[in-house]
C-alpha cells in the first residue's frame, strides 16, 4: 500500500535547487506524490531512505532568509503530523578559526557555551552601548544529537558511509570536486577585486594553510549564524564570530526553524562568508551536506524514531514548559540587562583592568573552592558598573546563570521575596534541560514559590543544578551576578539569602559561583561573618589605589564628553587635559560624580559648555572631599532648576516648593511610583510633575515609558537632600519630618476618596483571594492605591507627629477600617497590615489620645483573632469577623449599621478574652512547641515536620522540614541563632533566622527513642535525652558542618528530662521510670561522662525539672504529686531538699521567672500553677492556679514566651496564642466572689447538642457541664438552666406545639418533661426497662415511650401523667435483633389515630390503634399484607434508596410540612444494608396510606385493608423520582451527579411546583412522563459544613474553630451553634440574603 501523509516522520528542508538536487539522489525509493491540501503551496519530493519515509521540501525560487524557511517548515508539519524532526541541509559559509574550517568541509549545529547550536546574530536591539542580541533558539532534539554521537563514533573507528553515500552523486559531473576548483582563503582585511569569480585577485591576498594529508571532507561541529543578510565582508563575520564566541559557519535560514521545527543543521560549506564569494563550490558542497544527512538518518532504528514524539508534540511540550516556569513569580527589573538597565554603562574599555582580571580569574578557576565572590566598596565608587561588566561578559559567553540587582524603594527589587524564583526563572531561560528539572519540581510543588526562601533554593536551583551535573559528564557552569546587596530593605532576607548563598559549594563540581557587591553595611558583614573565609574571596573597593582610580576615571570624562563635544560641534579636543584633570579632582574617587556631572552637562545641549563651568566651580566645605564634591554636584543641578533670570522671587519660592514637595517625595517614597500614580497620590497634576523632573534627568531616572516608575540614578542622592549638613542650600533641604507627614496626609486622602465595601465587586460573602490574578486586582486596586494602603501608617511614624482623637487619622479609621483591611487582603498583604496596626499602635501611644489609643487596640485585636476568616476570604470581615467581635469592641460598635444588616446575631461574649490569634494547619499533629528567645517567633513540630510563625502577625514564615518526617522535639538556642530538632531518625541543626538546614547528626536508629533536647548556655553543645537510657552531649561544630557525640551518660533508665545548670558545668536529668534526679559532670573532654549524685526524695517517677537562674535551685516534679526544691548551690558537698511543694495537676514542665522569686508549673491539660519562693528561705507561697483558655479538659502542649507575656496551646492541629497576662487576670477575675455581676449565661464546658422547638422559637442546648438550657429566639435570651439533674441525652423531642420537651437516654428507664414557659421538671415519666424510643401525638397531648427488653409500648397522658394504655409489641424478633444500643423508630400518624413501631433492624413496621392499643398490622420485608404472613417476596435492587420524603403530594393539593418529631439518631445505630429493614417511612397526610423504603423499592400500603398498592422500584441510578400515589406512574426523574448525601433534607418551594435539596433543584412538579430538567440556582436554605455556614452551596460565613463542633441546629434562616469553649450562638439572618422561603421537609435517611 503507498505510503499515506501519516507514514512519513523525518523532514527535509532546502533553500536552493542545487540542494534540493542532492537531496532527492539520496532517496533509495521514490514515492508517488501526495496532495498536500489547498492550504499548503508546498511541492514535496516523497519516497524512503533506509527505513524511514522522508518528506523533502524546497523553498519557493528567489525566497531565501529565515521568514521563507520558517514558512515551509510550518506547512510542511501540517500537512505530514507524524514528523518526528527536520534536516536542514544544504550550503554555508564557513569561518575560518581555531577549527580548520575549509571548502567542501561539514559544519553541524550542535549546542555550544550559551548557544543551543543556531543563533540569530541580526535579532536584538541597538542600545548606547551598542548591539544587544535577543532571544534564543532551542538545540536539535535529543534523538538527533544522540545520532550525531554515534556517528562520531563510527568516524573514529573509521567505519564511516560517507565517501558510499556522496558516490551517488559521482554520476552527476557537476557535483564531483573537480569542477569545484581551488580552496583559497583570502586574508580578512583583503577585498575582493571586481568579477564573477577569484582570478582578478592577487595570490598576495592569500592565506598560506598547510596542505591536509588527504583530500577528505572533514566534519565540525558548534554554533551556526543565522541570520536575513548575506554575510559579504570578512571584518564583520570576524566580528561576529568573536562576539558569539566561535561560530563555524553563516547561512540565511536556520533561525526560523529552530523553536517551531525542532531540526539539525547539516551545511556543506562553499565559501568563506566574505567578498570573494562564488558559486563553483555550491553543487559539491550540497552534495556532502545531502550525504551527511543520509548517513546521520542510518544510524537511528526505525522503531526508535516511532517511539519519540512528533514535531507538533514537542512544540505543545516546550510550550507548556515555557507556560509552567513562566507561572514563577519574578522580579522583571533584577537582571542586569532589563529594559530599565539598557542605558546604564559597563566599565570602558582599559579600566578596571587588575580588579575584572582578579574576577574572571576567579570566575574561571573551577578548582578554588571560594565560590562566592564579595566585591564591597563604599557608595558611589563603581561598584554596579563593574556589576554590569561582569555579567554582561558571562552573558556573552553565555555562562551567566542569572542577574539580580537590588534597588532600594525598587518594589520587587528592594527586598528578598522574589529573589530566588526569580533566579529559577533566569537558569530555566538559560538552559533547556534546567529548565525542564525546574518544570518537574513546579508540578510536584504548585506552591513552592509559596514556601520558605530555603525550600525554594533547595528545590528550584540547587536540585535542578545537581540533577545537571548527574546526567551529563560536562555540566555548563554558570556565575549568579548579585548587585547591591545592602539596597534589600529586609535585613532577614539579606541573612537567608547569604547563608542559603554559601551553599552553593555543595553542588557537585562546584557549578555556580555568586558574584556580589554591597556596601559593607554591619548585616552583610555579619552574614559574611558566619560564613567560613575558605568559601568566599572579597574585595575592598575603595582601598584600590587612588591613582588606579583616578585614571579610570579620567577616561570616563573622556569617553563621555567626547560624545558630547561631537553632538554639539565642539572642537574634538575639548574640554582639554587640564579640565579634564580638574573633573578628576572633584570626583574624589567617585565615580557616581562623574557619571551625574557627565548626565547634566549633557542635558544642557548647546549649553554644555556653560553647565562644564558650573560643575567646575566647587566650595570647600567642612566634611570629608569625596563627599564635598558629590554635594556640590547636586546642588549644581538643583540650582540650574531655579537659575533663569525670567524668574521672580515668588516664582523662585514656588518653584523650590515645588521641587521639595515632588522630589522629595521621591526620595521618601517606601517604593517607587509612576508619575501617573505619584500625581493621584500627591494631588499634582502629571504635567506639573514632567516639567519638575524634566530639568532634574541628571537625579532621577524618567522612563520615556510613562507606566514605568521614577526612580533616583543613584542613593546617594537620597542621604543628600535630607541632610542639613550635606544639603546647604535651605530652599532645596527637605524637612523629613514635614514631608513624611504630608506624605501619611497624601495616602490617606486619596483612600478616603477610594476605599469601599466589596472594592473588587465580587458580591459573595465568600469569594476568594485566590480566585482573583495579579492584573485583576491591580484593575481594581491601582498602584498608588496599593502603596497608600501598605505604607501610610509608615509615613505615619517616621513624621514623629503628635495625634489626638478625632484627628484625620482617627476620623479615618472610623470610617474606613474594615475597607483598609478588605483591600489589604486581596492585595494579599495582610501580615504587612497587622504589624502597621502594631507600628500605629507604637505611634499613638507616644500622644495623648485616649479615644484613638482605645480604638487601634481594639483594630488590633479585632485584626488578630479575625485573620484565619478574612486572610482568604476578605468580605468576611463585613459578616463573621463583626459577628464574632465582643459585645465591647470599638471596631464593632462603630461598624453597627454593617452588622445589623446581616440580621440578628446573638454570639454571647461581651469583651475580649484572652485569645490573641489562631494557626491552622491541616499537615499534622503537633508534639512541642517552642518560643524564641526574642518572643517574635514560634516553632511548632510534629507528624508535619517543623513550621515557623511569626508570633505578631500570625503568619507561617516557612516549613523546616519533610512533612514524611515526624520531628518529636525542639527548642532554640539561648542566643536565639539556632534551632533544634530531633526526629525519628535524626537530630537536626537549622538556622533560626533563615532555615537553613545548617547540619545534622548521622542517622541512628536510637534517634527513635529521642524525645527531648537542649542547648548549653553558651550554644555550643546540645543535650538528647533518650529513651535507650543515654544522654548524649553534641558539640555543635559549625564551620565543618557537622555535629559530633561529646559525651555519652549512661543512665539504668529511659531519661525524659535533662537540664543544663546555668554555667554549663553540671547536668541534671530525670527517668520516666524511677525516683531520681541525677547530676552529671560536663567535661571540655570527650567521652564517658561522670555522675556526680543521684538526688533521693520523691516516690514517684520524676518528670521533669529546672535550674534556677542563678543555679542555685534545682526543681523537680514527679508523678508522686510533688514539686521537690534542691539547693544544689555546691555540688561537692550532698544536695539537700530545700522545700517540697504538692501540686494540683500533672505537671509536664518548670520554670523559674522573676529573678527566680517565683516557681512555676505548666500542666498538659494547660493548667499553670504558680508560687513564691523568695519572700521567707522556709516557706513556699502558692501565688495563683490558672486554667490555660483553649484546653477544654483535653491533652494541651502549652508554651510560655521567655517574657512571660504570650502563652501559645496546641492541640491536635490547631495553636492559639494568647495574653498571658490577660490570662491571668481573667482567671483571677472569674475566682473572685461575685457581688453584683450577672453569672454568664454560657455552659461551662462543651456543648454536646443543639435542638430547635418546632416553632422555631426556642432552642435547647445541652453540655458535657451536665446541664440543659432553654433559650428564646430570636432575642438568643436565656429561658432557664437545670444543672447537674441531667446527662447524656441519646433522645430529646419537642412537642408539635413546642410547649414539652422530652430526654431520655439509653440508660435511663423514665422520659423527663419539662415545660418550656417554666423553669424545672415538669413530669418524671417511668417506664420500667430501658427507653429506646419516644414520640408526640400530633396534637401534643400524648407521649409514646419504647422499651426495650418489655416489648411494651406505653402511651402517656402528658398534663396528666397517667398511662393511658400499653401496646404489646411481637417477641419474636425484637430481643433477639434488636441490641439494648439500637433506638426504635416511633410515629403517629396524621390524625393521630395510629401509632407505628420500627424495630430498628427486625425489617418489619408495627401499626398499632391508638384508642384500643389493639395491633392492626405488621409489614414485613418479606410480606406485605395484613396478618396473612403471604410469603410474596420482593426483589432487592443493586443499588438503595437513600432517601424517602416524608411528604406526600396529592394532585391540586398542599405539601404540608409533617409535625412529627422523632429522636435523635446515631450512625453507630445503623446496622449493614445487607440486612433486610425498613430504612424510612411515613404516612400520608390523610393518615390512609403508609409508604416505606426498603432496599432500592418504594413500598406502598393501604393501611386501612393492608394491601399492598405498588412496589415501586427505583433502580439502579443516583437519582430522585417523583411519584403519583394514585397511579403509580414515575412523573418526573433527575440524576444526581454524586451520591445522595445521608444527612442532608428534601425540600418543597412555597409554590409546589419544585423539589430540591441544599444545593440545587432535583424535581419539577409534572403529570407526563418527562425528565425533570434542573432549571437552574435559586436561592437555597442554610447548611454548615466544617468551618462555613453555606447559602445555596456558597460560602456565607465562617467559623471560628471554637464552633465547628457538631452542635448545631438549622431552622429556617436561623442557625445556632454550639461552641467547644461552651458558648451558645445564635444567627438569624436577614431575610434579605435569600429568596424566596423555603419549607423544611422531614426525611430519614
Amino acid at each position: 500500500m503507498a505510503p499515506r501523509c501519516e507514514d512519513y516522520t523525518v523532514g527535509w528542508v532546502c533553500a536552493l535547487p542545487i540542494e534540493l538536487a542532492a537531496a532527492l539522489e539520496m532517496l533509495d525509493e521514490d514515492h508517488d506524490e501526495l496532495d498536500p491540501g489547498p492550504n499548503d503551496s508546498n511541492i514535496y519530493g516523497l519516497g524512503r531512505i533506509g527505513d524511514h519515509n522522508v518528506v523533502i521540501a524546497c523553498l519557493p525560487d528567489g525566497q531565501i532568509g529565515v521568514g521563507p524557511a520558517a514558512t515551509v517548515a510550518a506547512q510542511m508539519k501540517s500537512t505530514f503530523p507524524s514528523i518526528r524532526f527536520g534536516l536542514m541541509v544544504g550550503i554555508g559559509g564557513g569561518v575560518p578559526g581555531e577549527e580548520d574550517v575549509r571548502l567542501g568541509d561539514i559544519v553541524v549545529s550542535k549546542p555550544f557555551k550559551e548557544h543551543g547550536g543556531v543563533v540569530q546574530y541580526d535579532l536584538g536591539k541597538e542600545t548606547p552601548t551598542g548591539f544587544q542580541r535577543t532571544g534564543c533558539l532551542a538545540p536539535p532534539p535529543p534523538i538527533l544529537l544522540s545520532a550525531v554521537s554515534r556517528l562520531q563514533a563510527n568516524y573514529l573507528r573509521e567505519k564511516s558511509d560517507f565517501a558510499k553515500h556522496h558516490s551517488r552523486l559521482d554520476k552527476l559531473e557537476r557535483f564531483s570536486r573537480k569542477n569545484a576548483g581551488p580552496d583559497v582563503l583570502f586574508q580578512a582585511n583583503y577585498e575582493h577585486v571586481g568579477g564573477a569569480t577569484c582570478n582578478g585577485c592577487s595570490n598576495k591576498g592569500a592565506v598560506k594553510r598547510e596542505l591536509r594529508k588527504q583530500q577528505e571532507t572533514m566534519v565540525h561541529y558548534g554554533t551556526i549564524a543565522s541570520g536575513n543578510l548575506v554575510m559579504k565582508t570578512a571584518a564583520e563575520r570576524d566580528r561576529i564570530s568573536a562576539e558569539l564566541n566561535g561560530v563555524l559557519c553563516f547561512e540565511m535560514e536556520a533561525a526560523g526553524l529552530m523553536n517551531y521545527f525542532p531540526c539539525i543543521v547539516i551545511r556543506g560549506i562553499c565559501d568563506y562568508a566574505d567578498s570573494h564569494k562564488n558559486k563553483s563550490w555550491q553543487p559539491y558542497a550540497a552534495g556532502a551536506a545531502a550525504a551527511y544527512a543520509k548517513e546521520l538518518l542510518s544510524v537511528i532504528p526505525v522503531e526508535e524514531l516511532k517511539r519519540s514524539r512528533t514535531v507538533d508534540e514537542i512544540i505543545i511540550d516546550k510550550i507548556a514548559l515555557d507556560d509552567i516556569l513562566n507561572q514563577l513569580p519574578s522580579a522583571t527589573e533584577a537582571p542586569f540587562n532589563s529594559s530599565r538597565k539598557q542605558y546604564e554603562s559597563t566599565c570602558l574599555t582599559n579600566t578596571r583592568v587588575d580588579l575584572l582580571e582578579e574576577i574572571y580569574h576567579w570566575g574561571e578557576a573551577k578548582s578554588d573552592d571560594r565560590t562566592i565572590y564579595w566585591l564591597n566598596g563604599l557608595a558611589g565608587t563603581g561598584k554596579s558598573t563593574i556589576a554590569r561588566t561582569v555579567a554582561r561578559k558571562y552573558h556573552d559567553e553565555g555562562r551567566l546563570g542569572a542577574s539580580f540587582f537590588f534597588a532600594k524603594g525598587g518594589g520587587d527589587v528592594s527586598n528578598g521575596s522574589k529573589f530566588f524564583t526569580s533566579i529559577a526563572l533566569q537558569l530555566g531561560q538559560r538552559s533547556p534541560s534546567l529548565k525542564r528539572y525546574i518544570c518537574d519540581t513546579l508540578a510536584k510543588m504548585a506552591n513552592v514559590a509559596n514556601q520558605s526562601f530555603r525550600d525554594q533554593w533547595q528545590h528550584l536551583v540547587l536540585n535542578p543544578l545537581s540533577r545537571s551535573s548527574k546526567e551529563d559528564p560536562n555540566p555548563s557552569f554558570y556565575v549568579l551576578v548579585v548587585d547591591a546587596l545592602d539596597e534589600c530593605g529586609d535585613e532577614n532576607h539579606i541573612h537567608i539569602i547569604l547563608q542559603l548563598l554559601a551553599e552553593a559549594r555543595s553542588l557537585p563540581n562546584r557549578q555556580l559561583r555568586i558574584f556580589m557587591t554591597s556596601r559593607p553595611e554591619t548585616p552583610i558583614r555579619h552574614g559574611f561573618g558566619q560564613i567560613s573565609l575558605s568559601q568566599y574571596q572579597d574585595f575592598v573597593l575603595h582601598t584600590i589605589l587612588p591613582a588606579v582610580v583616578d585614571g579610570d576615571i579620567a577616561k570616563f570624562f573622556e569617553y563621555n564628553l567626547g560624545i558630547i563635544a561631537k553632538k554639539q560641534y565642539l572642537s574634538p579636543d575639548w574640554p582639554g587635559k587640564e579640565t579634564i584633570d580638574r573633573l578628576v579632582q572633584n570626583a574624589a574617587g567617585l565615580f557616581i560624580w562623574a557619571s551625574t556631572a557627565c548626565r547634566f552637562i549633557s542635558e544642557g545641549g548647546r549649553f554644555a559648555v556653560r553647565r562644564l563651568s558650573m560643575v567646575l566651580e566647587g566650595n570647600a566645605g567642612s566634611i570629608i572631599a569625596a563627599e564635598r564634591h558629590l554635594n556640590e554636584i547636586y546642588i549644581t543641578v538643583l540650582k540650574q532648576y531655579v537659575s533663569s533670570s525670567d524668574y521672580m522671587d515668588e516664582e523662585v519660592q514656588e518653584l523650590c516648593a515645588s521641587l521639595r514637595h515632588i522630589l522629595g517625595s521621591i526620595v521618601l517614597l517606601f517604593a517607587p511610583l509612576s508619575a501617573h500614580s505619584l500625581s493621584r497620590l500627591l494631588q499634582v497634576r502629571r504635567e506639573e510633575i514632567y516639567l519638575t523632573l524634566d530639568n532634574l534627568r541628571a537625579i532621577v531616572d524618567v522612563p520615556e515609558d510613562r507606566a514605568l516608575p521614577l526612580r533616583l540614578h543613584h542613593p546617594s542622592f537620597r542621604d543628600f537632600f535630607t541632610s542639613k549638613e550635606r544639603c546647604t542650600d535651605p530652599r532645596f533641604l527637605v524637612d523629613v519630618t514635614v514631608s513624611q507627614w504630608e506624605l501619611a496626609k497624601s495616602c490617606i486622602d486619596l483612600l478616603s476618596g477610594f476605599l469601599k465595601q466589596d472594592i473588587c465587586k465580587r458580591n459573595a460573602p465568600g469569594a476568594d483571594i485566590r480566585d482573583l490574578n495579579d492584573d485583576q486586582i491591580g484593575a481594581y486596586l491601582p498602584v498608588e492605591i496599593q502603596y497608600a494602603c501598605l505604607y501610610w501608617v509608615g509615613h505615619l511614624g517616621k513624621s514623629e507627629a503628635q495625634l489626638y482623637d478625632n484627628c484625620q487619622f482617627h476620623r479615618f479609621l472610623q470610617d474606613h477600617f474594615l475597607h483598609w483591611l478588605e483591600a489589604l487582603c486581596w492585595m494579599r498583604e495582610i501580615s504587612a497590615g497587622i504589624r502597621a496596626i502594631a507600628a500605629l499602635e507604637s505611634t499613638v501611644l507616644a500622644s495623648n489620645c485616649p479615644s484613638l489609643q482605645a480604638f487601634v487596640y481594639d483594630m488590633k485585636r479585632f485584626a488578630l483573632y479575625s485573620r484565619p476568616a478574612m486572610q482568604n476570604t476578605p468580605l468576611q470581615l463585613y459578616y463573621s469577623a463583626l459577628a464574632f467581635a465582643p459585645k465591647t469592641s470599638l471596631v464593632r460598635k462603630q461598624f453597627d449599621h454593617i452588622y445589623s444588616r446581616l440580621g440578628k446575631l446573638v454570639i454571647g461574649q461581651n469583651n475580649w478574652d484572652a485569645l490573641l490569634s489562631t494557626f491552622e494547619t491541616q499537615s499534622g499533629r503537633f508534639l512541642d512547641i517552642a518560643f524564641s528567645p526574642d518572643n517574635r517567633m514560634l516553632a511548632l513540630c510534629g507528624t508535619h515536620g517543623i513550621e515557623m510563625w511569626d508570633t505578631d502577625s500570625g503568619e507561617i514564615h516557612r516549613t523546616l522540614s519533610s512533612p514524611s518526617s515526624t520531628v518529636f522535639s525542639i527548642t532554640f538556642s539561648p542566643d536565639g541563632m539556632l534551632l533544634a530538632s530531633v526526629s525519628d531518625t535524626e537530630l537536626k541543626l537549622w538556622d533560626a533566622r533563615s532555615g537553613a538546614d545548617l547540619l545534622m547528626s548521622k542517622p541512628r536508629r536510637s534517634f527513635v527513642h529521642q524525645e527531648y533536647v537542649v542547648f548549653s548556655p553558651d550554644s555550643k553543645l546540645i543535650a538528647s535525652a533518650s529513651r535507650d537510657e543515654k544522654i548524649t552531649l553534641w558539640a555543635i561544630r559549625l564551620e565543618e558542618r557537622r555535629i559530633v557525640a561529646h559525651q555519652t551518660f549512661v543512665d539504668d533508665f529511659a531519661v525524659s528530662s535533662v537540664a543544663f545548670s546555668p554555667d554549663g558545668k553540671t547536668l541534671a536529668s530525670t527517668s520516666i521510670s524511677h525516683c531520681e534526679v541525677k547530676l552529671w559532670k560536663v567535661s571540655s573532654r570527650q567521652g564517658s561522662g561522670k555522675l556526680i549524685q543521684s538526688l533521693k526524695g520523691h516516690s514517684g517517677a520524676v518528670k521533669t525539672l529546672a535550674y534556677s537562674q542563678h543555679g542555685k535551685l534545682l526543681a523537680s516534679a514527679s508523678y508522686d504529686g510533688t514539686i521537690i526544691l534542691w539547693d544544689v548551690s555546691s555540688v561537692t558537698i550532698p544536695v539537700t531538699i530545700k522545700h517540697s511543694i504538692t501540686a494540683t495537676f500533672h505537671i509536664s514542665e518548670l520554670e523559674f521567672t522573676s529573678n527566680d522569686k517565683v516557681l512555676r508549673s505548666l500542666s498538659k491539660f494547660g493548667q499553670i500553677e504558680q508560687w513564691d519562693i523568695g519572700k521567707d528561705p522556709e516557706l513556699v507561697v502558692p501565688l495563683e492556679t490558672l486554667e490555660s483558655a483553649g484546653s477544654h479538659n483535653l491533652p494541651v502542649i502549652i508554651a510560655l514566651s521567655p517574657n512571660n507575656r504570650l502563652l501559645a496551646s496546641a492541640r491536635d492541629d490547631l495553636v492559639q496564642l494568647w495574653d498571658n497576662d490577660l490570662l491571668a487576670a481573667l482567671e483571677r477575675s472569674s475566682q473572685a466572689p461575685q457581688q453584683e455581676s450577672e453569672p454568664s449565661n454560657n455552659h461551662t464546658e462543651r456543648v454536646q447538642s443543639i435542638k430547635f422547638a418546632p416553632n422555631g422559637k426556642l432552642v435547647a442546648s445541652t453540655s458535657s457541664d451536665k446541664s440543659l438550657k432553654l433559650w428564646q429566639l430570636p432575642s438568643g435570651n436565656l429561658l432557664y438552666t437545670l444543672k447537674d439533674a441531667i446527662g447524656w441525652f441519646t433522645m430529646k423531642a419537642f412537642s408539635p406545639d413546642s410547649e414539652v420537651l422530652a430526654l431520655s437516654d439509653f440508660d435511663w428507664t423514665s422520659v423527663t418533661l419539662l415545660r418550656t414557659n417554666s423553669e424545672g421538671f415538669f413530669k418524671e415519666l417511668e417506664h420500667g426497662s430501658s427507653i429506646r424510643g419516644i414520640a408526640f401525638s400530633p396534637n401534643s397531648e400524648l407521649l409514646a415511650t419504647f422499651g426495650a427488653k418489655s416489648n411494651i409500648i406505653k402511651l402517656w397522658a402528658i398534663n396528666s401523667g397517667s398511662i393511658l394504655r400499653k401496646f404489646e409489641a411481637p417477641s419474636d424478633e425484637i430481643q433477639s435483633s434488636t441490641p439494648d444500643s439500637r433506638s426504635i423508630r416511633m410515629a403517629f400518624s396524621p390524625d393521630g389515630k395510629l401509632l407505628a413501631c420500627s424495630p430498628y433492624s427486625t425489617g418489619r413496621i408495627d401499626l398499632f390503634s391508638v384508642d384500643s392499643g389493639d395491633l392492626l398490622l405488621i409489614f414485613r420485608t418479606s410480606s406485605f399484607q395484613y396478618q396473612s404472613f403471604n410469603e410474596q417476596s420482593i426483589k432487592a435492587e443493586p443499588h438503595e434508596i437513600r432517601s424517602m420524603e416524608a411528604q406526600w403530594i396529592e394532585n391540586d393539593s398542599d405539601w404540608d410540612d409533617p409535625d412529627w418529631e422523632d429522636s435523635d439518631w446515631d450512625d453507630s445505630h445503623r446496622v449493614d444494608s445487607d440486612n433486610d429493614y425498613f430504612r424510612d417511612y411515613a404516612f400520608s397526610p390523610d393518615s390512609k396510606l403508609l409508604g416505606a423504603v426498603w432496599r432500592s423499592c418504594i413500598i406502598l400500603w393501604d393501611v386501612v385493608s393492608g394491601t399492598l398498592l405498588y412496589e415501586l422500584s427505583h433502580g439502579e441510578k443516583v437519582d430522585a423520582k417523583l411519584w403519583d400515589t394514585v397511579s403509580g406512574l414515575n412523573l418526573s426523574t433527575v440524576e444526581l451527579q454524586e451520591e445522595f448525601d445521608e444527612h442532608s433534607k428534601l425540600l418543597v418551594s412555597d409554590d409546589k411546583e419544585y423539589v430540591h435539596n441544599k444545593e440545587r433543584i432535583l424535581l419539577t412538579r409534572t403529570h407526563s412522563h418527562d425528565r425533570a430538567v434542573c432549571r437552574g440556582n435559586v436561592q437555597l436554605p442554610l447548611r454548615v459544613d466544617g468551618q462555613w455556614i453555606l447559602k445555596g452551596g456558597q460560602k456565607l460565613f465562617w467559623l471560628p474553630p471554637d464552633y465547628r463542633s457538631n452542635a448545631f441546629d438549622i431552622h429556617g434562616n436561623t442557625v445556632v451553634l454550639g461552641s467547644e469553649s461552651g458558648r451558645v450562638a445564635f444567627l438569624n439572618f436577614s431575610t434579605r440574603l435569600f429568596g424566596r422561603k423555603h419549607s423544611r421537609l422531614a426525611i430519614r435517611v
